[in-house]
């Protein structure tokens, strides 16, 4: 049986739970949240034995095996470090911390502690982009190739994640899934580009474009917005284009689910179908996969090097914009 500990009993904390019920191998025996209604609510709606206000004496005092820290992004850094000494197993929403060195303290003390370490980056258990990464190692458009992702939306609605010491907006906190899923599929960073702006009064850029080369001579370009008015989004564009064509993200679907579309110069093609709901059954199953690693010692596929990997993008992106 795996005892899991739950920080952080809102959104994220709440959905991880759900999966986690699933699993007749996993118990989740304490909460901890800063917030007590939050926290009883949670504790209600899971029947969790215990719960703590705070982290340090659910990490001290309860009878668990490992962790599931769902915080706010400056509060990764202290939670993690702590878990680690405790000799917790630890599973951290990305993005891994604030800083490069918060971010190099965390891995060094979870292998000094044999604490394993993975990063929430989804979409590497996600369907599509697995499918992504496969039609791209075969070359079905040439190489190297253009990624784009262009969407405009009102973003989270809790102010922290505009906040430049504790969320870092939607060019860090969204985005390093797809810094991580690129570096997974081109390999080296090998240069990062921005051009950024406000349209909210926070301290965070929330509008822009970020362009990340890498040495396989492959981009990334994102063209994103987290500042449009409430209920208000833009189209959705998400392709890669290629010397030999073009490859649209759910270009058709139909009952059966989503497909890729591959225009080239002698016709169209449809690959698929890929699971309408890729990324939930992508959420469960990278919550297997750290159980999997918790009962049977292995190391995580996301791990904390890739969650550093990624921030330091991030952070690149920010540093461009500054």
């Amino acid at each position: 049986m795996v005892k899991i500990g739950i920080i952080g009993c809102g959104g994220m904390g709440r959905y991880h739970a759900n999966i986690l019920k699933k699993f007749q191998d996993v118990e989740i025996v304490s909460a901890s949240d800063v917030n007590t209604e939050v926290l009883n609510s949670f504790k209600n709606e899971f029947e969790v034995k215990e719960t703590y206000t705070d982290y340090k004496d659910m990490l001290e005092k309860s009878d668990i095996n490992a962790i599931i820290c769902a915080t706010p992004t400056h509060l990764h850094y202290k939670i993690v470090t702590f878990a680690a000494k405790a000799k917790k197993h630890i599973f951290c929403e990305k993005p891994i911390a604030l800083n490069l060195k918060q971010a190099e303290k965390m891995i060094d003390l979870c292998e000094k502690n044999n604490a394993i370490l993975q990063i929430g980056y989804v979409r590497r258990f996600d369907q599509e982009w697995l499918k992504f990464k496969e039609l791209m190692d075969k070359r079905i458009i040439g190489r190297p190739v253009i990624w784009h992702q262009i969407w405009g939306g009102n973003g989270p609605s809790a102010e922290w994640y505009y906040d430049i010491k504790k969320g870092m907006g939607p060019f860090v906190d969204g985005a390093v899934h797809s810094y991580d899923f690129a570096i997974f599929t081109f390999g080296k960073v090998k240069k990062v580009k921005s051009s950024l702006t406000k349209f909210k009064n926070f301290s965070s850029p929330d509008t822009g474009t970020t362009i990340v080369e890498f040495e396989s001579g492959d981009m990334l370009v994102l063209c994103w917005s987290w500042g449009l008015p409430k209920n208000v989004s833009s189209q959705y564009l998400h392709q890669a284009l290629g010397p030999e064509g073009v490859l649209v993200f759910g270009g058709f679907q139909d009952e059966k689910g989503k497909y890729f579309v591959v225009r080239k110069e002698v016709g169209e093609e449809k690959i698929g179908p890929i699971p309408l709901n890729s990324l939930g059954i992508g959420f469960e199953r990278q919550i297997e996969h750290f159980i999997d690693c918790v009962k049977n010692n292995k190391k995580p596929v996301v791990s904390g090097i890739d969650g550093y990997e990624s921030l330091k993008v991030g952070l690149d992106v920010l540093k461009s914009w500054k």
